[in-house]
């Protein structure tokens, strides 16, 4: 029983310290889980932090994301390879812009339109967690 005090105080530590990181760090992080699901084919893990209210390209719903990201994952696997990050933060309000560079598993770059993408996400906190409110692919 004496350990109990000593592992209680390690826990709590550990939980102050993953709530004292920054916002952008947060919004990285979930970014980084959102890439991480999709090149591990995970489409309910990639679109778990889309906000109810999300906005694809061509109006894509949160419902309907998570049904292209299924079809494409079915078909191949996807890598990710962030080129350029960017994260500013107002408030409860955050935005993100990024290049990716997207490849198959197999090392092959996917057809060149779809090779190097840009976007712009906007991200949103509710109680207390990041979610992903607005996705726009940005041109060239």
């Amino acid at each position: 029983m004496t350990r109990a005090p000593g592992l209680v105080l390690v826990l709590l530590a550990g939980l102050l310290a993953c709530g004292s990181r920054s916002p952008e760090a947060q919004v990285h992080a979930a970014f980084e889980a959102c890439r991480a699901a999709v090149e591990a084919g995970d489409a309910a893990g990639a679109t778990g932090p889309l906000d109810t209210m999300f906005i694809g390209p061509e109006g894509m719903n949160k419902a309907t994301a998570r049904l292209f990201l299924e079809g494409t994952l079915r078909q191949e696997q996807v890598g990710i390879t962030v080129l350029h990050d960017q994260i500013k933060v107002r408030g409860n309000e955050a935005g993100q812009d990024v290049v990716l560079l997207l490849t198959s598993r197999g090392g092959g770059l996917l057809p060149q339109e779809a090779s190097r993408r840009s976007f712009r996400l906007r991200w949103r906190r509710v109680s207390g967690s990041w979610r992903l409110l607005e996705l726009e692919a940005q041109q060239p």
